[in-house]
């Protein structure tokens, strides 16, 4: 009777391990250390969310390679708890604050305001200007868009989890060519900017961990994430058209180079363009 006991009781023990990782909880809390090596933060959770987790306040929460490369000491981030392998983890981690927070909130709302007086006819096209807009980078940092006035960059959109080999892997691999060649050829100056089409899953920390994948430079390669307002926007602002199916997000592609006054100096749409082309535009700059 007594091994039946024991067996009920783990059984129950599975199962409610089971539940918690089919069900992951939103947390937010401070970041009071970062163990890079460990790949591990001590977060300080308020009470309610301890309580609910069964957990003591500060806790030490395992997390993703990407996000182990990010110092968010000291700033309030929100993320998803998942306990599995025995211990607590954290995913989708997007920090709440920091310097830019706030600037973030404001421009973004001009931004909305705007997109949303925009004829259906209506988006940003070769030899128009962009509109600023505000994210945040794969280091954790808040970004303006008009931080990189005076620099020209290649701008285009793709998310994490697209598996289509003539996507976003395609595209992906033609701007970590271009970046090289842009070095090769001496534009020490090109800059990159690559927006997720998912911001709900892409972290900053996926958004590394990705462009390490492809073998990206990140001194001159931003990948932005944000909130899904922000993206839905820019689409419709560049002429992205999207739509959730099956699980996946089927979507046109479009990549820009913009000059160093935030104009549209050429476009080109699909996946299937070629470093050549945009080299060649960025020379004329």
């Amino acid at each position: 009777m007594g091994m039946i006991r024991v067996s009920c009781c783990s059984f129950l023990l599975s199962c409610f391990l089971t539940s918690l990782v089919a069900q992951p909880v939103a947390v937010q809390g401070v970041v009071l250390e970062l163990d890079a090596d460990a790949r591990t933060y001590q977060l300080e959770l308020d009470a309610i969310t301890a309580k609910e987790l069964g957990l003591e306040s500060p806790h030490r929460f395992k997390v993703g390679l990407g996000d182990a490369e990010i110092n968010y000491t000291t700033r309030t981030i929100r993320a998803d708890a998942v306990f599995y392998s025995k211990q607590w983890h954290l995913e989708r981690i997007f920090p709440v604050d920091g310097a830019g927070a706030k600037a973030m909130q404001d421009t973004n709302e001009r931004l909305h305001k705007s997109t949303a007086t925009m004829s259906r006819r209506k988006y940003v096209k070769q030899g128009d200007y962009i509109p600023n807009f505000a994210m945040i980078d794969q280091d954790g940092n808040f970004l303006q868009i008009r931080e990189l006035q005076g620099k020209a960059f290649v701008l285009n959109f793709i998310f994490t989890r697209c598996t289509v080999p003539t996507m976003c892997p395609a595209s992906t691999n033609r701007m970590s060519e271009l970046q090289k060649g842009a070095k090769e050829t001496g534009l020490k100056d090109l800059h990159f900017v690559t927006i997720t089409f998912d911001p709900e899953f892409d972290s900053p920390g996926i958004l590394r961990q990705y462009a390490k994948g492809y073998g990206l430079d990140l001194e001159n390669f931003h990948l932005l994430t944000g909130t899904s307002q922000v993206v839905q926007d820019l689409l419709r602002q560049f002429g992205i058209l999207t739509m959730e199916e099956d699980g996946t997000i089927n979507h046109t592609m479009a990549t820009l180079l913009v000059d160093d006054k935030g104009r549209v100096a050429f476009r080109k749409e699909g996946a299937s363009w070629k470093a050549e082309d945009f080299l060649d535009a960025a020379k004329k700059l």
